[in-house]
Formats: C-alpha cells, structure tokens, sequence
C-alpha cells in the first residue's frame, strides 16, 4: 500500500524558481582562464621584449578602464593584435594580466612598488590601494623618505601623507638614515623648517644638516647659510653655541658664523627677558613643541616570562609608547621614585639576593649610572619623595625572610643616605605616599597578616616620626595601591578591583566604580588629572593592559597598552622631551 503524502509537493500557483549559482563569475574567469592558457579565442597578444602573452581582449576591457579605452578608440592598438610596451617588465605585465584573470595577486616586498606603478599604469585603482595599504605598514626610518617620494610621484596622496607623517615623528632616527643623506636640498629644508619634527633638542636639527653637508661637502657646502637659517640657533645651549664657532664646517662661511653669533645673542636676551615679552621675538626663537617637556608616564623592568630589564615612555599627547634605555641590571622587587626630575631605582632582589644597590636616570642624557648605596640592603619595599628627599621603609633583607624596621633618606644633591627613623609596624609589599608633611604607608603584609591600617609619620627636616594614629580601612589590603591627587587618597584593592576614596581631613571613605579588570602586581601613577594602573598579574599571566580613572566623570576607561608584559613593574610621572 503506497504511503500518503510522499512524492514531491504540488504547486498549483506554479511559482517561479529562481536559480542564482554564487560561484558562476568566478567559475566563468577560471575557464577564461584555461581558454588563454591554451590560446583558445584569444584577440589580443601584449609584449614586453621578446615574451608574448595572449589574450582576451573582452577581459581585459572590463577590468581596466586603460584596456577598455586601448580596445574600442580610435588608436592603432585598437586595430592591431599584436601591442608592445616598454613601460613594465615582462613578469610585472604577466601578474597584471593574471589579476584580470583571477581578481589574485600576492603583494610582498620584492614587488610592492612595481606592482603600484603597473597598477598606475594600467589603471587598477585595487592594486594600487593593496599596495599603498602594504607599504604603509612596512614604513621604517630607513624607508620612509623613500616611500613618501615614491607616492609623490605616483600620485598616492593618502600614502604620501603617511609616510611624511612617519618622517617627522621619527626624525631624530631617520636622519641617521641612508635615504636622507641622498635627499635634494628642497626636502631637506621642508624637513628641519617643520614646527613637528619630532626632535629631543635643536642640536639634533643641526646635527642632520651637517651630516647632509657633510655626505658631498664640495657641492654642498654653499648651502650651509641657507639651512642654518632652518636651526632654532638661540634655542640651543649657550655652551653648544660656542662650541659650533670652532666647528670645522663653519670655518670660511662668514655668514655662517655670523649667525652663530647672532644666536648666542639672542639667547641671553630670551633668558633676561620677562616671560610674557618672549612672544615678541622672532618665530625662529619659539622651540618646537618636541624640545618642550612635558608629563609622561615610564613604566620600568618587571616580570614577563622572565625578568625583563625594558623601559617604556608614554606619551599621551601622541598616544604612543617609546623605547627608552634598558635598566642595566636585571632586578625584581626594588622601588622606584622621581626626583628632580631623574628616576629612582633601589634595592631588589638581583641574582637570587638582596641588594642594597640603587640606580639613576638622568632623562637629559638618557642614561642610567649607579649612584651611592642604600645603608641597607632590602627587597619588596616602599618608597616616596618629600621635599626632595627620599624615603626608603618596609620590606626585607637578608634571606628575604627578616623585615626591615629602619626608614633610610636619601640625598639626591649630596648622593648620600642618613637614617630617618624607625618604621611602627614594618611590613613588606607596602605602598607609602607624600601628604602635606607626612607619609602614610599602607597595606602589605606584618609576618603572614594582611595589613588594615594607614600609619601616619611627620617629617621633621630629614627625620620621620610615627603620629601616633591610624586610619582604619574597612577591609585587610595586601595587593595594595594608593594614589594622592588634589588632597583625595584613591585606595585599590587590587585583587578584587574595588577602590574607595579617603578624604583625610572629613575622615570619610566613599565608594568609587571597580576597575575594569582586577589583577596584582600592578603598578600606579597621576597624570593629567586622571589615575593609571598599567600591567599586572592577571589570571597569574602578566598583561599589556593600561586603565585609567577619571575622579570627575567617576569612569574607568581603557588606554593605549604596553608594548610589552609585565607586572612586578615600576610606574611613576615625571617631565620628559
């Protein structure tokens, strides 16, 4: 008995069915494809040299307007079978030919350019942009002159931009590149007269124009006056501006020298006068907003997948994080602090052991030297700066399991250390931040408690005291950060990503919205108003990720990350250019 329902379903209205197969212009080129590879139906056959390549030229019509208007005006090539050219190589003109077939074409570095210049040619405005879109990320200081007069010439606007943007934030390191020296004394002189090259001084500037000078002196040399006329001359030190008088270089340009003059000149007016008659001196006395400084934020060593001895600089106003000298030692568990301006790095634990040793950077010269000892050696420490002086308190020393009870001072002017008293409660892992004229350390660890209390000590000259008094906090804190700004403490609990804020004088806590991530081992620091935690130990995996908070909006919000992982770090605010 046959079963009811089977079969196929009746349409008695005879709808219509519409076929619509996704592949079939794709199917279609791939046997145009095979139908030019056998020289079946092909109309058209382009040379380069003694290489022929046979063609549709239908195909060839619809992918570029350049073959659509060779094919049907009224040119001899549109007559003839047979169309040579001499502008492109005979490989170029088959990956040309190979795209029109297949919409494919790998870009790599060995052909990038010359595939922008057929795609120019032939009018294949995709191929140009894939390859605007990979020259732009292969830009380097040893390449990006190159590459902006490459599109210059080319009429690549988008990539020409680029490229020149790339040149002047990466001046100080393209001038030291072959490309420069072979530029023509027009792009050198749109370069250093540029108010956003991104330059440390205005020696830099001269420094370029006498290594351009220098690279072909005989042809060169009459252009000095012209560039030296680019140099912020009286922005540079005085000391620097006599030394150019002897300059090898300068000797026999009267002009020259008499600009230097000029300068030395200049510059001791713009130091005597009064701030607010400076706008009235010429423009070339005005530094470039690179050579201002200005508030970064430098995070410092910490633990990756090892302890890495890296440093990085962030700049907010470019959104971007610099390379700066690497810490020469590798350390995990030291303190860092800024001082007039220089950074701070003490104790830690190098090679397995407790070290008393302390480091500095000066951030003119970029370079890290060992200054004098602490009096004590000590690990997983706080630190904080007061009235110039530093103090050292908390952590531990020997075999890492004693706590140290001394709070040491140190000098920075004389290099020295004195001892400026005892800690109440030594811990380790503490956090301790200037107020007024006290220091308040907070959490960490006494023997294996965690800590809930603040400890006050007053600062008299160099020595501290302990007040007499805490605060409480609501809860223990080991994974402990605090931060002051505008006489407000804000409180992390970084483990379970909760921050309060302290107002000292009402003695009031008041909830603030969590972090965005909890994590420990994280570092801190102020700028512009807004607290930034950077890095960490998240799901015990160090991370790239920076936060910053906002006490006026009361948001977290994410930031530009890291370069690199790390937690164990150091974070600190200072001025830099």
């Amino acid at each position: 008995m046959a079963r009811r329902g089977s079969g196929p379903i009746y349409d008695p209205l005879g709808t219509p069915y519409f076929l619509y197969n996704q592949n079939y212009g794709i199917e279609i080129l791939t046997k145009l494809n095979a139908l030019r590879h056998e020289a079946t139906f092909t109309d058209a056959i382009l040379c380069v040299g003694h290489e022929e390549f046979p063609c549709h030229k239908n195909v060839l019509s619809v992918s570029s307007p350049y073959f659509r208007a060779m094919f049907t005006s009224e040119l001899k090539e549109s007559r003839e079978t047979r169309i040579c050219f001499n502008e492109v190589s005979p490989w170029t003109l088959k990956r040309i030919i190979d795209y029109a077939y297949s919409g494919r074409l790998e870009i790599n570095q060995d052909n990038a350019q010359e595939m922008l210049s057929a795609g120019n040619l032939f009018e294949y405005p995709d191929i140009v942009e894939a390859c605007c879109s990979f020259l732009k990320r292969q830009l380097h200081s040893s390449n990006c002159l190159g590459i902006e007069y490459f599109a210059h010439i080319h009429s690549c606007q988008k990539l020409e931009n680029e490229a020149h943007e790339y040149a002047l934030e990466n001046f100080s390191i393209v001038i030291d590149s072959d490309e420069f020296l072979d530029l023509p004394l027009d792009r050198v002189i749109q370069y250093i007269s540029n108010d956003h090259i991104d330059v440390r001084n205005e020696e830099t500037v001269y420094h370029a124009i006498r290594r351009w000078l220098n690279y072909d002196s005989d042809e060169r040399k009459p252009f000095l006056p012209q560039l030296l006329e680019q140099v912020r001359l009286p922005i540079m030190g005085l000391q620097n501006l006599r030394l150019l008088e002897s300059d090898q270089l300068l000797q026999g340009c009267h002009k020259g020298l008499q600009m230097i003059k000029e300068a030395q000149k200049n510059h001791q007016i713009s130091n005597e006068r009064p701030e607010h008659r400076r706008s009235s001196l010429p423009a070339i006395i005005h530094p470039r907003p690179s050579t201002v400084a200005k508030e970064v934020i430098i995070v410092i060593s910490g633990i990756n997948s090892y302890i890495t001895p890296s440093v990085e600089m962030y700049d907010t106003q470019k959104d971007r994080w610099f390379i700066l000298p690497d810490l020469p030692r590798l350390v995990s568990w030291f303190s860092v602090c800024t001082v007039a301006n220089s950074i701070l790095i003490m104790g830690g634990i190098c090679d397995g052991h407790v070290v008393d040793t302390v480091w500095k950077f000066d951030v003119v010269l970029r370079q890290w030297t060992e200054v004098a000892r602490m009096p004590e050696r000590r690990a997983r420490h706080a630190c904080a700066v007061l009235h110039d002086k530093v103090y050292v308190c908390g952590g531990v020393k020997g075999d890492g399991n004693q706590l140290v009870e001394s709070i040491d001072c140190y000098d920075i002017y004389n290099n020295s250390w004195s001892k400026a008293g005892q800690s109440e409660n030594p811990r380790k892992q503490a956090r301790i931040v200037p107020y007024k004229n006290s220091l308040l350390e907070i959490g960490g660890i006494q023997g294996e408690a965690k800590v809930n209390t603040i400890d006050t000590y007053i600062c008299t000259g160099d020595k501290l005291k302990h007040s007499g008094e805490q605060y409480l906090l609501p809860s223990r804190i080991e994974f402990a950060q605090i931060l002051v700004l505008n006489g407000i403490f804000y409180i992390i609990w970084e483990d379970t990503k909760k921050m309060l804020a302290l107002d000292p004088l009402k003695r009031t806590f008041q909830p603030l919205p969590d972090m965005n991530c909890s994590r420990i081992h994280c570092a801190t620091t102020v700028l512009n108003g807004k607290l930034y935690v950077s890095g960490g130990l998240i799901d015990s995996k160090p991370t790239r990720l920076v936060e910053s908070f906002d006490p006026v909006l009361k948001r977290w919000k994410k930031e530009r990350s890291m370069s690199e992982k790390r937690a164990y770090h150091g974070c600190l605010t200072l001025q830099m250019c």
